[in-house]
């Protein structure tokens, strides 16, 4: 999920614990205050179409927890924002300046104990290192400090489970169960859908799922399904499917069950000048079928998680003098070829990510594997749609996590704004691809009112008054599973809708459309768009301060509860970073922002290295889940408000 994604902040931070049972509250006078027009609510169904992601940053005396969901009915994005400062959950070796710190894979996870949130926190200090699991549970909103070792931490979500590979120097597999802390395996290994995909091993009984984890001792003798947190389950068999040589035969061979009726036999023979005699052969109820009969430098097995389909890829050449490869693709039904194409790049194959059983990305080996974007290959269509490298490796462990029937393209989504309006998806939503963003045709020609007509080698479009048209559209359009989608450019320009501000984020971008025709009934229609908060630009007036007649605009955040490091937590604590010396209060105001309600003294609060958070603030000055807080600046001089919202009760299936 860029590193962005797996965003860690080490840094010194000064935070200002507001203290109100200390402190106290006192009413205020009304200050010259104007009122400011506020968005409503987006209606959300019972099950919106949400991914989640996570980030985490561990400081001295807190850890802070940003939770980010993506709409995929919007495109849109939201975070929200919690610091956790008891010192059960603070690392054992803080970050400092002589501390080197940063964390391992933050993933979020749908695993049958509820959602969870992990990251691996690693700092070193001097010569020793040192590794912390942290889990977040989000249902509660609690975060638990689950393991801390020297050596590297690994984790296995769906399973429960985390591991160590090495103790003093020596690898020695020491798995855990996620829910106890407790070990419960010590050696062996455990075997997920990859290693069996990938046709390294075969496992029996086929499992059941895509989520399974089958442990074994290392001599393979005893294995057994895993359940959730380590339990034992039902017994297993495990082969290791490793290419053997028989020296009568003088092949090397390996033969596995391919699917329920289809066992498959790959061999080797006659090894000269970088090339071998390949042969596959299937047999199905007792038939024979050869599926490959050539010399090739190598041949690659690999099979779909429900077994419906083969994969074999043929390299020309080995290693380092690749010359290219052929990937050919049987349905393991019917044995028959669905077809064979160039493998994109000419580098070794690795491996197959299967995204569904009709989608997948071949993994080749790169010494620079980000200047090679992988390719999504959709069987049905047979098509290839390039996806960002950092992107895909940061999510192709755990794509099962969020995945709905209607989404094909699983990242970088687009939300299309206009006014007051934003673009809703029924299918897949819009996408940026190769430096294009694509718009379902459909909705995007509602949306705007716009007709549009679509014939062989021309596709006409009329708004108004306005037209334009696209010679060979089939170079352009990209049609999967029944949507088609456009790429925007000219012919949006034509209709008199034009791309003027592009917010770019780690898990979406925004494209605010310009609409020439705003104000008409050709416009799109104005929706209530999900609070997020703001702040408005305050002017001093006397003692008081009032929206300043210049600077008008809100600035918005992209979370519902903190900007600019003014942070309303989830249970009604609030956290401000650095107010600086001048600050002696902080006032509260209604909604309309007229009237100061309350106010907090700070200028008795002794000052701590790390910083502090706030306790509850009263029910008072929380009006509709909402609070706006004014930093008052030395007089004369502008400040700015800034409206909060508690963070609403988490429901995974809900944007907002």
């Amino acid at each position: 999920m860029s590193k962005e994604y797996k965003l860690f902040v080490a840094s010194v931070v000064v935070i200002f614990i507001l203290m109100s049972n200390v402190y106290g509250f006192s009413e205020a006078s009304a200050a010259s205050l104007a009122p400011s027009a506020q968005t409503g609510e987006r209606v959300t169904s019972s099950a919106d179409r949400v991914q989640h992601n996570i980030r985490f940053a561990v400081r001295g005396t807190e850890v802070e927890v940003t939770t980010v969901k993506t709409s995929f009915d919007t495109g849109e994005m939201k975070r929200n924002e919690y610091h956790f400062t008891d010192p059960a959950v603070l690392p054992r070796i803080h970050t400092g300046l002589t501390t080197t710190s940063h964390s391992y894979d933050p993933i979020v996870s749908d695993t049958p104990a509820g959602l969870k949130g992990y990251m691996v926190y690693y700092a070193t200090e001097k010569n020793e290192q040192y590794y912390v699991l942290y889990e977040y549970d989000y249902s509660s909103n609690k975060l638990r400090k689950v393991h801390e070792s020297e050596n590297r931490i690994y984790v296995e979500p769906q399973l429960g489970m985390f591991y160590t590979m090495y103790e003093k120097n020596a690898v020695k597999y020491q798995y855990y169960s996620m829910a106890t802390g407790k070990k419960v395996y010590t050696h062996g290994k455990i075997f997920k859908e990859r290693e069996i995909t990938d046709t390294k091993y075969a496992v029996s009984p086929i499992p059941k799922s895509r989520d399974f984890g089958v442990y074994c001792n290392a001599t393979l003798q005893d294995c057994h399904y895993l359940e959730y947190g380590g339990v034992k389950g039902q017994k297993a068999k495990v082969s290791n499917l490793q290419m053997m040589h028989d020296m009568k035969t003088k092949l090397t061979s390996k033969s596995f069950q391919a699917s329920s009726d289809v066992q498959l036999s790959v061999s080797q023979g006659n090894v000269h000048d970088r090339k071998s005699d390949w042969t596959v052969i299937a047999t199905k109820n007792g038939k024979k079928t050869t599926l490959i009969k050539e010399r090739v430098g190598y041949v690659h097995s690999f099979v779909s998680p429900e077994r419906k389909t083969l994969v074999l890829v043929t390299e020309s050449g080995l290693d380092s003098k690749m010359e290219s490869s052929k990937v050919h693709l049987y349905d393991l039904k019917t044995l028959k070829k669905i077809r064979s194409y160039d493998s994109p790049y000419k580098a070794r194959t690795e491996s197959i990510q299967w995204v569904t059983e009709d989608e997948y990305v071949i993994e080749q080996y790169f010494s620079n594997p980000g200047g090679y974007p992988p390719s999504l290959y959709v069987i049905s269509a047979n098509k290839h749609l390039k996806l960002r490298y950092d992107t895909y490796r940061d999510w192709k462990n755990h794509w099962n996590s969020f995945q709905f029937s209607t989404i094909f393209y699983p990242m970088e989504l687009v939300a299309v704004k206009s006014g007051k309006g934003v673009l809703e998806y029924i299918g897949q939503p819009s996408f940026y691809m190769g430096g294009q963003n694509y718009v379902p045709l459909q909705e995007f020609t509602q949306a705007f009112h716009i007709q549009y007509q679509l014939d062989k080698d021309r596709i006409t479009f009329t708004r108004g008054q306005r037209s334009s048209s696209i010679n060979k559209p089939s170079s352009q359009l990209l049609t999967l599973y029944n949507q088609t989608f456009i790429p925007l450019g000219q012919w949006n320009k034509d209709m008199g809708l034009k791309v003027s501000e592009t917010k770019g984020g780690i898990y979406n971008r925004e494209l605010i459309m310009s609409d020439e025709e705003k104000g008409t009934e050709l416009a799109m229609a104005p929706k209530d768009l999900p609070f997020r908060a703001y702040s408005r630009r305050m002017e001093s007036v006397g003692d008081g301060y009032q929206l300043d007649k210049v600077y008008t605009s809100p600035v918005e955040s992209s979370d519902t509860n903190g900007l600019n490091s003014v942070v309303l937590n989830f249970d009604g604590t609030l956290t401000y970073e650095s107010p600086g010396e001048e600050v002696k209060e902080l006032w509260f105001t209604s909604q309309d922002f007229n009237t100061v309600i309350g106010t907090l003294p700070v200028s008795s609060i002794p000052e701590k290295k790390w910083g502090f958070t706030t306790t509850k603030i009263p029910a008072n000055l929380i009006q509709d889940g909402i609070v706006n807080v004014l930093i008052p600046g030395k007089k004369g001089l502008s400040t700015d408000v800034y409206s909060l919202k508690l963070p609403a009760p988490f429901d995974k299936n809900k944007f907002e």
